[in-house]
């Protein structure tokens, strides 16, 4: 019987784990933006509609959200990831 414990699972490499950041910010922030769209607390629905182009205004601001906090979860899961390997 070996004296120390070893894990079963493999350690995730330093693009997993940011992948996996990233992808957890991006869903956070079409869930933002669905709630902005559906709950139209400041009148997001009213000023997309009420634009020259809708559909270009509305994948914008998808997109804008989305990225937007992708990336922020990308660099603070870096960040963590960083702090906890030293």
């Amino acid at each position: 019987m070996p004296g120390g414990t070893t894990s079963m699972r493999r350690e995730k490499s330093l693009f997993n784990a940011l992948l996996t950041h990233f992808l957890m910010g991006v869903a956070l922030g079409l869930t933002l933006v669905l709630l902005l769209g559906l709950i139209d607390a400041f009148h997001v629905r009213d000023l997309v509609a009420k634009s020259d182009a809708p559909i270009q205004t509305t994948v914008m601001l998808v997109t804008t959200y989305g990225l937007m906090f992708g990336i922020g979860a990308a660099l603070t899961g870096l960040v963590l990831t960083l702090e906890e390997e030293s």
